[in-house]
C-alpha cells in the first residue's frame, strides 16, 4: 500500500510523486536565482521534514535560492535574515507521513470549498494585504488560520467528540483527482467538522508572501 508524503497544504499519493514534483518545480530555475514565492513555500513547508531543520532555519529564513553543485546538480540553499547561508537537501526531507498528518490532511480537504468561498468573498471587500500592504489578488493571496491555529482547532472538535485522531476512517481520491489528500470517510463526521470549523475558525487574507514570512520565522 502506497504512503502518502505530506507537509505544509501538500500531499503526494506516493515519494515517486513528491520527488516528481519537487524536481519539476526545481528545474526551473538556473544556479543563482531566487524561488518564487509559490515555490519558496512549498520546499519551506518540504524542509520542516528536514531532521536539522531549527538547524538550517537558524534566525529565520529571508530566502530560498538554486545553487550547483560541483557535479553540476541543482540545489537548494536557505538565506537567512542575519545574512547567513547553508545548503538544505530537499530529497532527505522526503518520508512518509505518519497517519495523524494524512488524517489532519483529510480534515483540511474537507473544508476545501469553506476556505475557497471565504477567498473570493473576501477579495470584493479587501484590497491590501494587512500585514505587507501590497494589492491582493486571486493568485497571489492565501487564506491563513489565526487563533487557533488549524491543527489546534481540529483538536478541540476531535476531543470534544472523544474521537481519537488517528482512528478516523479515511477513503482514497480516485487517481485522476487533482486533489490527492485522502477523504474522511463518514459523511455525519465531515458535516459536523464543517459546521464546527465554519462557527470557530477565524481566518485572515494575506499575499502569499505575508503567509509564506508566518511559516519561515
Amino acid at each position: 500500500m502506497a504512503k502518502p508524503i505530506a507537509f505544509g497544504v501538500y500531499q503526494f499519493r506516493t515519494k515517486k510523486r513528491a520527488i516528481e514534483e519537487a524536481r519539476l518545480r526545481i528545474n526551473k530555475y538556473q544556479g543563482g536565482e531566487r524561488l518564487s514565492v509559490e515555490d519558496e513555500l512549498f520546499f519551506a513547508s518540504l524542509f520542516t521534514l528536514h531532521s536539522e531543520f531549527e538547524e538550517k532555519k537558524g534566525v529565520g529564513i529571508d530566502h530560498i535560492k538554486v545553487q550547483r553543485d560541483f557535479h553540476n546538480n541543482r540545489c537548494l540553499y536557505i538565506h537567512r535574515v542575519d545574512g547567513t547561508e547553508i545548503d538544505c537537501s530537499w530529497v532527505h526531507c522526503i518520508q512518509p507521513a505518519s497517519r495523524k498528518t494524512v488524517i489532519s490532511m483529510a480534515f483540511r480537504r474537507a473544508v476545501k470549498k469553506l476556505i475557497m468561498a471565504y477567498k473570493k468573498a473576501q477579495l470584493e471587500e479587501v484590497d491590501m494585504c494587512p500585514i505587507l500592504g501590497v494589492t491582493l489578488t486571486y493568485d497571489n493571496s492565501h487564506v491563513s488560520y489565526l487563533t487557533p491555529s488549524f491543527e489546534n482547532l481540529l483538536n478541540n472538535f476531535l476531543s470534544e467528540r472523544q474521537i481519537d485522531i488517528e482512528s478516523v476512517a479515511l477513503t482514497n481520491p480516485s487517481p485522476d483527482d487533482t486533489d490527492q489528500r485522502g477523504q474522511v470517510a463518514e459523511p455525519s463526521l465531515v458535516e459536523e467538522w464543517r459546521n464546527y470549523h465554519q462557527n470557530n475558525a477565524t481566518l485572515q487574507l494575506l499575499s502569499a508572501k505575508a503567509n509564506l514570512r508566518r511559516l519561515k520565522i
